[in-house]
């Protein structure tokens, strides 16, 4: 029997999609991060995440820019 189906209370499902770019040398890869931590789910509350897939896009140049708004 589904768990879901044996809960009196329920949970909403989501699919999150983040591009994002880390400096790897000052920590570890995502695939290593506490995604539940991060993301506060309460396991208790039967929050938790389903699936994690992450896909190394590869590196990409890095420039500095300025941080100022245009005017």
């Amino acid at each position: 029997m589904d768990s879901q189906l044996q809960s009196s209370t329920k949970v909403a499902r989501y699919r999150v999609t983040i591009d994002f770019t880390v400096d790897n040398t000052n920590c570890n890869t995502p695939s290593n991060w506490n995604w539940n931590k991060l993301l506060e789910l309460s396991d208790k509350n039967g929050e938790r995440v389903k699936s994690l897939y992450v896909e190394n896009l590869g590196e990409i140049a890095n420039t500095k820019c300025s941080t100022k708004e245009a005017i």
